[in-house]
């Protein structure tokens, strides 16, 4: 029986270069749809700490979305969605050079290409339609019957959700995951490495490398791939003797 290749892609911090939920919520309180003192008083402390070196950039991003997911309600879906073709358009290539390439190559070599992201899916299905993704998973956001944003949302960022749409993904596809890639910075995005012969972490978080290191299997076939400036700094951690702290 024919099996297909597959290639999975987290969004935020792996593809693109920050977050795409941050920057539809910093729009929205710019132009005060949301409130300026949500991202000043309730994540702002966060991110300084985060800046800083501090604190971590988990810790930010997870407050950033619980204030986002309750500062949204009652919003309407034109103005979301009006919004989030801003946000596409002013930040469509502010992408890690290495993972563009990466989605670049397994599309020119035949393998399906999958976003698999916790930011909304009314961003990430514009994101992953510029790419080229043949199907994207990202958390849906529900709209009462005026189209206006309830607050219930079904998440799609931590590890056991990334599971189990990898695994819905493999039977409905016919995916051969030994032959298959994942790339992902946090650790959110373990279970997709877990699950794949290839996993790649990019610029992973000391939470993520940590349990990487820790996991014999892992810690055999995941590359690490560090992007700065204009190099990209590629080593598997079964190879190289190397000392890593957390802040």
């Amino acid at each position: 029986m024919h099996e297909n290749k597959a290639a999975f892609f987290d969004i935020d911090g792996t593809l693109f270069r920050n977050s795409l939920l941050i920057e539809h919520f910093l729009l929205l309180t710019n132009d005060g749809i949301i409130p300026k003192t949500a991202r000043e008083n309730e994540i702002g402390p966060l991110y300084e700490k985060y800046q800083n070196r501090l604190g971590a950039y988990e810790d930010y991003l997870d407050k950033a979305s619980l204030v986002y997911q309750q500062k949204l309600v009652g919003i309407d879906r034109k103005t979301i969605d009006k919004y989030s073709k801003i946000v596409i358009e002013k930040n469509k290539n502010k992408v890690y050079m290495f993972t563009k390439k990466a989605v670049e190559f397994h599309k020119k070599n035949g393998y399906l290409i999958f976003f698999i992201s916790g930011s909304p899916e009314f961003l990430v299905d514009n994101f992953a339609k510029i790419y080229g993704a043949d199907l994207s998973i990202a958390t849906k956001y529900e709209f009462d019957n005026e189209d206006k944003f309830t607050g219930t949302v079904r998440p799609m960022r931590d590890g056991r959700n990334k599971l189990q749409a990898v695994i819905k993904l493999a039977e409905t596809y016919k995916l051969d995951l030994s032959k298959s890639y994942a790339y992902g910075d946090t650790n959110g995005d373990i279970t997709m490495f877990q699950m794949v012969g290839f996993p790649h972490a990019i610029n992973p978080s000391f939470e993520l490398i940590d349990k990487l290191f820790e996991d014999e299997e892992l810690r055999k076939k995941t590359v690490i791939d560090i992007e700065r400036k204009d190099v990209n700094y590629s080593f598997n951690l079964s190879n190289l003797k190397t000392n890593f702290k957390k802040f």
